[in-house]
């Protein structure tokens, strides 16, 4: 029973160093070793409770469904200990390399006796993950220099890259400890496994051959594997399926971190639904480890993968040119000046035209001779002197009086001012900001007379068949089954671009990584100013996805984040996806347009047509007065 004090101390040491707080002991002892080794277990030598739980390995007739009938927790990590020296410890072992439980989630204590290579020849062909926490304890001949009642037990690291894909069991001699009636004692260290972390160890994949699933929508699928891989490796053309060579190149700078070869599995589609299909249901149904291609984090896409580190951005727009017939911008004349403060202004007018009319009344009725002008202006021509003094027009009638001549320098100053301020606003109004479309929203694009073309991607069709937005609906109703039979209704990105060029008011759906590059090369800096930009969806981060129980999870991540960290990502990320288009207003001048002008013609022919009104009813009355007073005579 010494042995079995000196055991559980060991255990204990190893659960209180891995924070375990929770044990499952398989094994082949008498009752009353049982209930020796639980009352040294209820006498720990840290703070902290162990909670355990003994299973006699005889009682079991089979180890179907392992996990389900003996391993089901709800903790974080189970520790689990595994006597190998009971005979049906190797059914045990097999069974939960079959149920594939070597993983993170359960701490594998296996006691036994044999050597470092008979027990690599035993587990070689075990399923045993990279993320596994197995541990195989050993015990050794005492030490001299220690206590003679110890009992020295050696630790080994065991894990495998994986070996389905030709990863090779690994063993690795961790320490020595030293345990007695009282305790445990680290007594050396076997490797320099302790001056790393656990994936520190494990960093690199030498001996197998990681699965990935790779998109390729913009070439053949029948090209040989060489043809495409050249392809997504090129670093021309960056416009040409963006997404799928940026995330290619960011897995050849993920295979050179971790030293292992790949498989590619080209795919044309990221899924024909949500999981199933393509690059994306090749990972859910586990025939490859990883997408080389970023792909959306949907809520069902979540229930059996993992989005491990951003690695890609989302955006789809339509884009088109505002028609000619835009209508007619007469408001922009308006705009300088709030409602109230024009009113505030004709009256100060008004009023200075009245005042001006007083002045030439006093100076001709009241003053002196030489003061007074020729004639009396009516008060209609002191409203016409105040209205043009507004437009920084002279007047050929001036006042002889100081008090007059107050009133006129008033009168110019308030026009001046304004006069500036006005015409600055003005300029810049019509100089800086080109018309613009009111269509500003995918509901108002779907009631609008536009034509509407798409790039044919599959996540677009895909988004078109599964989006649940009423204005999505709406816009398939009215712009997509309308034009079912239209050849033109799919164009290239390229094709699409010119035509939004060529034809204002013409819309284009496409991505932005891809589509933006084509707008650069076609269109002028002016051009591109004057684009309308709508949301075709939401925008959304693109993610390197794992499946929800991939071993390789924790080691990905942390490669990948090494990549963001080092601005790897970022050189590579601005380099392949364009996301924003550069309008330069100021290096160019930009022609106010018809839409501008057109209202100031409409006001002056309007003027002239009132005039001419006018004056053919003032004649009309002078001939009736004439008439009149022919009549009477």
């Amino acid at each position: 029973m010494q042995l079995q004090v000196q055991l559980a101390n060991f255990l204990l040491d190893n659960l209180v160093q891995s924070r375990i707080g929770f044990v499952l002991f398989f094994h082949c002892w008498q009752q009353h070793e049982i209930r020796d080794f639980s009352q040294q277990f209820m006498k720990p030598l840290h703070q902290h409770l162990i909670y355990h739980q003994f299973l006699q390995m005889h009682a079991v007739r089979d180890w179907e469904d392992l996990e389900l009938r003996f391993l089901d927790h709800l903790q974080p990590t189970l520790a689990i200990y595994v006597d190998m020296k009971c005979h049906k410890a190797a059914g045990l072992l097999e069974e939960a390399s079959r149920e594939q439980l070597y993983n993170q989630h359960y701490h594998w204590l296996l006691h036994g006796n044999e050597s470092e290579v008979g027990f690599y020849d035993f587990f070689s062909t075990f399923n045993i993950s990279i993320d596994a926490d197995v541990s195989y304890v050993k015990e050794e001949p005492p030490s001299s220099d220690y206590n003679a009642s110890a009992v020295v037990y050696a630790s080994y690291d065991v894990y495998s890259n994986g070996r389905i894909i030709g990863g090779q069991l690994n063993l690795t001699a961790n320490y020595a400890c030293g345990c007695d009636l009282s305790g445990c004692q680290r007594m050396r260290y076997l490797s320099p496994l302790h001056l790393r972390s656990k994936y520190g160890n494990r960093e690199q994949l030498t001996d197998v051959v990681l699965r990935v699933a790779t998109v390729v929508t913009q070439r053949p699928l029948y090209w040989s594997e060489d043809q495409l891989v050249l392809f997504l490796s090129q670093e021309n053309e960056t416009h040409i399926d963006s997404l799928a060579r940026f995330g290619f190149h960011l897995t050849l700078i993920l295979r050179d971190l971790l030293h292992c070869q790949m498989k590619f599995i080209f795919v044309d589609s990221w899924s024909k639904s949500d999981v199933v299909g393509g690059a994306v249901g090749a990972v859910v149904d586990q025939t490859a480890d990883i997408t080389a291609t970023p792909s959306l984090a949907t809520e069902g896409r979540l229930k059996y993968l993992s989005a491990i580190i951003e690695t890609g951005f989302f955006r789809s727009v339509c884009i088109f040119r505002t028609p000619h017939n835009a209508g007619l911008r007469g408001d922009v004349f308006l705009q300088p000046f709030s409602p109230l403060v024009w009113y505030l202004f004709g009256g100060v007018l008004f009023l200075i035209g009245l005042l001006l009319w007083v002045t030439f009344y006093m100076e001709c009725k009241r003053m002196r001779r030489r003061w007074r002008l020729d004639y009396l202006p009516s008060l209609l021509t002191t409203f016409l002197i105040s209205f043009g003094a507004a437009c920084i027009q002279s007047s050929a009638l001036i006042p002889r009086s100081n008090g007059g001549r107050l009133i006129y320098f008033a009168l110019f100053l308030i026009s001046f001012i304004m006069y500036n301020y006005y015409t600055s606003v003005v300029v810049s109004s019509l100089l800086s900001s080109p018309v613009k479309s009111k269509i500003k929203t995918m509901q108002q694009l779907a009631e609008s007379q536009l034509t509407v073309g798409l790039e044919p991607l599959p996540f677009t069709k895909s988004y078109l068949n599964y989006s649940r937005r009423s204005d999505i609906h709406l816009f398939i109703k009215r712009k997509i089954e309308s034009q079912s039979k239209n050849p033109d209704l799919w164009l290239p990105a390229e094709e699409g671009v010119l035509r939004v060029r060529d034809n204002p008011g013409y819309v284009y759906v496409f991505e932005t990584s891809s589509g933006y590059a084509y707008v650069e090369r076609y269109f002028t800096a002016q051009e591109i100013c004057d684009l309308n930009e709508i949301l075709f969806r939401p925008e959304q981060l693109f993610y390197t996805h794992l499946h929800r129980n991939s071993t390789y999870k924790e080691l990905f991540r942390l490669r990948l984040l090494r990549v963001l960290e080092t601005g790897v990502y970022r050189k590579q990320r601005s380099y392949w996806v364009h996301m924003k288009l550069h309008c330069v207003a100021q290096n160019f001048v930009i022609t106010v347009g018809m839409e501008y002008v057109a209202p100031l013609l409409l006001m002056l022919i309007f003027g002239y047509i009132l005039v001419v009104f006018i004056l053919l009813l003032e004649l009309a009355w002078q001939r009736y007065l004439n008439r009149t007073k022919r009549l009477t005579l």
